[in-house]
């Protein structure tokens, strides 16, 4: 597992970050002839992209993933009391910088819509291409911000069952009112690396990483948005329970005013977390995008698997299940142990 070390103003971070490449899952570099895929996860899965990273499509690409602070086997000091988006940009930058990447091709979502979008705001340069999923971009939204409250301050309650609780909660947000097999693998997957992670003694780094940088951000003033250089496609959900279309219109607007060359799709049915089970039409939305970016012809591997292939197969996911919207209810669980 790779990791490289980097030192920014708020404190040491080992970054763990994963690369593909057309013939290589678990890659030590890029190729160098080949365009980079930078992606930016979600809030408490690491491994959301596993969609995209087990794609023949876009394998034919450098996809390189990398685990935000206390998220997945990233590790860093403890984090001050503001770390918001700007604190969350300076340190994927110097990731950046220590691992010499070239001008990427972002692909984000949730939480790192609002790391990737600042990048593209104070080094526009860094960016080819910007691909936003279920964006935050802009401030929160009053409900959502206590309905995140009530959930962080129950998962740090103590209070017997108060994580499961949560769990509930949370996965409605993750997924709405359907969770596949495969969701279901990635969620157990994950969270054990969670439960590690944010664990009573570093309750503190789980609030101000699941709490506040979410709570205060704040959306790009029209100055800001005026100095990304790169085109922009928002995708939105169609079964997104938490934040409405009118939510993507808006940012859609935002950009539109600032000259940016943007575009909005909405995903039919589709959750907030939207690529894990509507990877098919989101690969091809996320391909189509960035190679009409590309002047070079780049050529498609077979049998690409993905870095979490064994783990989710291990955690009870079954690729050759069809039908998976038919199943009966998923029963999440927090293991007591």
């Amino acid at each position: 597992m790779p990791f490289i070390k980097i030192s920014s103003s708020t404190g040491e971070v080992n970054f763990h970050y994963i690369i593909s490449t057309p013939t290589c899952s678990n890659a030590e570099q890029i190729d160098p002839q080949l365009p980079v895929l930078l992606f930016f996860h979600s809030f408490a899965f690491h491994n959301i992209f596993h969609s995209q990273f087990c794609s023949p499509l876009l394998r034919e690409f450098n996809l390189l993933v990398f685990d935000l602070r206390w998220h997945g086997d990233t590790k860093s000091d403890t984090i001050p009391s503001r770390y918001g988006q700007n604190e969350a940009a300076e340190d994927v930058i110097a990731f950046m910088n220590a691992l010499q990447l070239p001008p990427c091709h972002f692909v984000a979502m949730d939480i790192g819509s609002l790391i990737a979008l600042e990048i593209c705001v104070t080094e526009p340069w860094r960016a080819l291409s910007l691909i936003i999923m279920s964006h935050i971009c802009l401030d929160e939204i009053p409900d959502v911000q206590r309905a995140r409250t009530e959930l962080c301050s129950l998962f740090t309650s103590g209070i017997p069952g108060a994580q499961e609780d949560c769990a509930i909660g949370y996965t409605q947000y993750f997924f709405s009112t359907n969770m596949t097999s495969l969701g279901k693998a990635l969620y157990d997957s994950a969270l054990v690396v969670n439960l590690r992670n944010w664990s009573p003694d570093h309750f503190r780094e789980y609030w101000l990483s699941t709490h506040e940088i979410f709570v205060h951000r704040k959306a790009q003033t029209q100055a800001a948005l005026t100095k990304i250089s790169c085109p922009v496609k928002l995708l939105h959900g169609g079964n997104n329970i938490v934040y409405s279309t009118s939510y993507s219109e808006e940012l859609l607007k935002a950009m539109q005013q600032a000259g940016i060359d943007v575009s909005l799709e909405v995903i039919p049915n589709a959750p907030h977390y939207m690529c894990v089970d509507y990877g098919e039409q989101i690969n091809s939305v996320i391909y189509n995008f960035t190679t009409s970016q590309l002047k070079q012809t780049l050529y498609r591997p077979t049998d690409v698997v993905s870095p979490w292939d064994a783990t989710l197969r291990e955690c009870g996911w079954d690729p050759d299940r069809k039908n998976e919207f038919d199943d009966e209810w998923i029963t999440i669980s927090i293991p007591l142990n």
